[in-house]
């Protein structure tokens, strides 16, 4: 943990460790073609999150966050990274190609890690057997320098998850809002758009692989020095 301030953290038992891919079953048979049969078994892409949105991200330091692509189908399908471009991003989970039976899924790990103050945008560019098109995922995100930061962590969940949300409400408010546009990969998170000599409430749900969300954890507070 590194807050710069004085913070208490509250330990929220909340969130078994991120799984990049897990699944299970396979796919059927081929169809006879027999006229009046049922139609063959067919693969069908689910995405859960149309792209990476990272907003205010401290030059030199990162963050990660998960796009979820699920075979909801009843045949395998197979996903290719072709390429990805922004400066400052990188991606895993996919690489040369993964194969997906029916009920399966996998995690797309993007980090975004400014090296300059400003913003940078980019695309990943995959490739699935249900589409002969090209599936691109834009990336956004924005390199600040940031005198001040709250870094909120938490225990991974008991459960099967994709990853996690963060929500934050001044202290004397308690309007939640959520801080990340795709679910957080890691067990911690940096807020870097604190203000100083406020008072902040952090909370984390964890995501689920249909994009199912938990309830809220126990808060923890989070007291910014003044300038």
């Amino acid at each position: 943990m590194n807050l710069r301030g004085k913070t208490v953290w509250l330990c929220t038992g909340l969130l078994a460790g991120i799984l990049l891919a897990a699944g299970c079953g396979g796919g059927g048979g081929a169809s006879s073609g027999n006229a009046g049969s049922p139609p063959g078994p067919t693969a069908a892409l689910t995405m859960y999150g149309s792209g990476a949105n990272f907003g205010d991200v401290a030059v030199g330091s990162s963050t990660t966050l998960g796009v979820t692509l699920t075979n909801s189908g009843t045949a395998p399908l197979t996903l290719l990274q072709n390429s990805v471009s922004g400066a400052g991003f990188t991606i895993s989970g996919i690489g040369q190609g993964v194969t997906l039976n029916p009920g399966q899924y996998v995690t797309l790990a993007v980090t975004f890690a400014p090296s300059t103050s400003g913003v940078s945008n980019g695309t990943v560019s995959l490739t699935s057997t249900t589409s002969g098109l090209p599936i691109s995922l834009p990336l956004s995100g924005n390199g600040v320098v940031a005198a001040h930061s709250a870094t909120v962590t938490w225990n991974p969940s008991h459960s099967v998850v994709v990853g996690y949300n963060v929500y934050r409400t001044l202290a004397s408010n308690e309007a939640w809002s959520k801080l990340n546009a795709s679910p957080v990969i890691a067990t911690s998170y940096s807020d870097w758009d604190v203000q100083p000599g406020q008072s902040y409430l952090y909370v984390v749900t964890s995501v689920n692989p249909k994009n199912g969300e938990s309830p809220f954890s126990e808060a923890t507070f989070s007291a910014i020095p003044a300038p």
